[in-house]
């Protein structure tokens, strides 16, 4: 499992700030096996105000330089790229219902809570984007839930 630079130094911010999140997404599925790539990291986040806390921390850590509010969610352009914290993902939902099937995954010095693979698959099937369903294919072989 590869992830970029920038994908690994945000993570490093969320996870020394005590952040509370699930990686969902691309970087999820590279983390699980996919061979694809992704530009951003999608994080779907504990709604606390402690946790708020936390994440505020981290992203001035990371170097915010702008955002923007979607229907979704919020992006963050930092200094490490993009960072996109999701309130709700078609197929899916919120926060805790990506933690109900979550798992840990080590890799360089980190420990981080990753979606399952089925319900990234889950969540790229019920967007309905070109961009995830044509990735669908390969992301089922790799993921190792066949078609």
């Amino acid at each position: 499992m590869t992830l970029a630079n920038d994908q690994l130094r945000l993570l490093d911010a969320l996870s020394r700030h005590g952040a509370k999140f699930v990686v969902v997404g691309g970087v999820a599925a590279q983390l699980r096996g996919w061979s694809g790539t992704t530009a951003d990291l999608d994080i779907a986040v504990d709604a606390s105000d402690e946790n708020a806390t936390r994440i505020n921390r981290a992203l001035a850590d990371a170097g915010v330089m702008s955002s923007a509010v979607g229907g979704f969610g919020t992006t963050f352009e930092t200094r490490y790229g993009r960072l996109e914290i999701v309130r709700r993902a078609d197929g899916i939902g919120k926060y805790e219902d990506w933690m109900r099937r979550a798992s840990e995954i080590e890799f360089d010095h980190l420990t981080i809570l990753v979606a399952a693979s089925e319900d990234i698959v889950t969540s790229k099937e019920a967007a309905g984007r070109h961009k995830d369903l044509a990735a669908l294919p390969t992301l089922r072989d790799d993921l190792g839930l066949g078609s």
